[in-house]
């Protein structure tokens, strides 16, 4: 995607535990490696009204207190130069017209733009109608893409009709949906672990493992993401995705070669030949002490 031209990243609800916990920390240490140029726009908007000054201090005070990471001060100063944000409501229209002149002081010219999704799963089809809406989609001499975080839908009906609006707005290769355990390291080294490794290569088959066991054994609680998570529940939050992911790259075959179509093609195969679970072979439970946290 090398064009020569300035990038901006819009990162829609910048004000979320996702931008402070995950997104911001990434971003800082791929500059910091020089695997992304500091002069990038990194835009943050969400309802909240933060000047500048605001909302860096936010994502410093997220990166050390979410992350554990204390910056080098002059690491930090360098990357937040371009750290910016603009408050707006993704439900007006006017506010993206904000945006985009905002975007454009900054950029200056033809710029590649990169919009993450960073917000609750009902404002995915608003912000993505609206981008197309208002030309924000388009590519040209530029490149334009749209990244869609977890879950892609309620269900299978909704995850359709998500991927109809994305379609009238985006092309198919503008457009990552984004599960991020697939960046764990863990999760990047199955593949290589099962199919590179002569020890276990012949024997990960039926006749030599008895049964697989998943457990995510997270620690830290719902903290102050209630609000969603009271509404999308665990199932949907751990199950549909980040544990199906891990299921099928334990059990698929060896893929033709390594690249993501290769890759996915093999893990539909998996999910196709899946026995549907029986609900009455399920058991579905809550801590006692979720009911007390916050915005539950």
């Amino acid at each position: 995607m090398e064009n020569g031209l300035p990038t901006s990243i819009v990162i829609f609800g910048a004000s979320g535990d996702l931008t402070r916990r995950k997104l911001v920390p990434a971003l800082f240490h791929q500059c910091v490696k020089g695997e992304i140029p500091n002069a990038i726009n990194i835009v943050g908007t969400s309802r909240s009204e933060f000047s500048h000054e605001e909302f860096r201090q936010r994502m410093y005070e997220g990166m050390v207190e979410l992350s554990g990471i204390v910056p080098d001060e002059s690491d930090w100063e360098e990357f937040s130069k371009n750290l910016w944000y603009v408050p707006g409501d993704a439900s007006q229209e006017a506010d993206y017209g904000k945006l985009e002149q905002f975007l454009g002081e900054k950029e200056g010219g033809p710029a590649n733009r990169l919009y993450y999704l960073a917000t609750a799963p009902r404002f995915f089809p608003i912000i993505i109608r609206e981008l197309g809406k208002q030309g924000m989609a388009a590519e040209g001499d530029r490149w334009s893409r749209v990244v869609i975080e977890k879950p892609f839908g309620h269900d299978l009906q909704s995850a359709v009709e998500l991927n109809e609006i994305v379609h009238a707005a985006f092309d198919e290769h503008q457009v990552y949906r984004i599960d991020h355990y697939l960046g764990k390291e863990t999760a990047q080294n199955i593949l290589y672990f099962r199919f590179l490794n002569t020890i276990f290569e012949p024997i990960w088959n039926r006749n030599y493992i008895d049964h697989v066991q998943i457990t995510v054994a997270e620690s830290v609680d719902v903290e102050h993401r209630a609000g969603y998570y009271d509404n999308a529940g665990v199932v949907r939050d751990m199950f549909q995705n980040h544990f199906l992911q891990l299921f099928t790259l334990l059990a698929m075959e060896p893929p033709a070669t390594f690249d993501a179509d290769a890759v996915r093609n093999e893990k539909v195969k998996v999910l196709m030949a899946t026995r549907p679970i029986d609900v009455a072979d399920t058991v579905r439970a809550q801590y006692e002490g979720y009911g007390q946290a916050k915005g539950v």
